[in-house]
């Protein structure tokens, strides 16, 4: 093998030993809830499952890098639109670079107190009660971990997902006049 080759070769491996991790390089998990019907992967690796809720809406998952992620689940009984919803994903005075948005679902991200965020609502109308049901997801970590943690974010927006089954699917509205 030349020179030439050799330290091409030996240039590219370097390389790669430099490239951070992705998403793949870590042990994912799926956070499944019962109540509104939806699920969520995570990299088990470094985010910590904490107890869901009490209501049962969802879950925070702690890192020791100061990421976290939350995810729940609602019923938008003030039925709130999509800017709305937006606005409640990002905290006052939060710097948003990314929107996008669909009919169904967006996705915001941006800066707010050194720390990078990454949400995703989906909004599934006129559910089986004829209430809208909101479920989201937000990832916030420090700036300093990009690297680490953008290609997760976009992994987490691949596989969030409704389930189809949720434990207050089929309940009815009660009717006009009965006692509450």
């Amino acid at each position: 093998m030349s020179i030439l080759r050799r330290s091409f070769a030996a240039a590219l491996s370097i390389s790669f030993l430099c490239v951070p991790a992705v998403a793949a390089d870590h042990q994912w998990d799926v956070y499944a809830n019962a109540r509104f019907g939806y699920e969520i992967c995570y990299p088990a690796d470094l985010l910590t499952a904490q107890p869901e809720a009490d209501n049962g809406d969802g879950r925070k998952f702690t890192g020791t890098s100061g990421a976290e992620l939350a995810v729940w689940g609602g019923y938008n009984v003030l039925e709130q639109d999509m800017d709305a919803l937006i606005d409640d994903l990002a905290d006052e005075g939060a710097d948003v670079t990314y929107r996008r948005a669909a009919k169904d679902w967006v996705v915001v991200s941006g800066r707010e107190n050194g720390n990078v965020f990454y949400a995703k609502v989906l909004l599934e109308r006129n559910a089986v009660d004829g209430v809208d049901i909101v479920r989201a997801f937000r990832l916030t970590y420090p700036a300093g971990e990009a690297t680490t943690y953008e290609a997760m974010a976009a992994r987490l927006a691949k596989c969030f997902k409704p389930t189809g089954q949720g434990i207050d699917d089929g309940l009815q509205p009660l009717p006009s006049g009965s006692p509450q």
